[in-house]
């Protein structure tokens, strides 16, 4: 069934570089907007010791929408949530991978059409169990008529 298709190569080994990638950019975005926060937030008692009145409000606004847009972003990316999510997907793709080339755990003692199939089995169910979570379901409205 994968004969042209090195599984293995085209889809796992892929899957985790880029999930490696994501896990990356996650860590480095909520580093970089957490460090610009707190330094927006600790420049506020300085900057209040401006005398210029405009350019202090200028100044202070500016701070504030930082601040206010740092807290956005960590809001609606849920950094956190993201980071464990491809940390566990990492893992269980490289546990699986493991298993599968040194044809231990459920893969022992299978011929290698059965081990791999059940190697794309289990890394599609994987992939479709982590989109589900991943998916929120719409909101249904009560709403009653009377």
């Amino acid at each position: 069934m994968y004969e042209n298709f090195n599984y293995l190569d085209d889809r796992v080994d892929k899957q985790l570089k880029h999930y490696k990638k994501k896990t990356t950019w996650l860590k480095i975005s909520y580093s970089l907007l957490f460090f610009i926060q707190v330094f927006a937030a600790a420049a506020l008692p300085l900057v209040t010791l401006l005398s210029d009145e405009i350019a202090k409000n200028v100044i202070i606004s500016l701070v504030g929408v930082t601040i206010l847009i740092c807290q956005l972003l960590f809001s609606t990316i849920n950094f956190k949530e993201q980071i464990q999510e491809s940390k566990d997907i990492i893992y269980y793709m490289e546990t699986e991978k493991y298993l599968y080339l040194n044809h231990s755990g459920k893969y022992a003692q299978k011929n290698t059409e059965e081990i791999t199939d059940l190697f794309v089995g289990e890394i599609e169910r994987t992939f479709n169990n982590f989109t589900k979570k991943n998916i929120r379901p719409k909101r249904k409205r009560d709403i009653e008529f009377s």
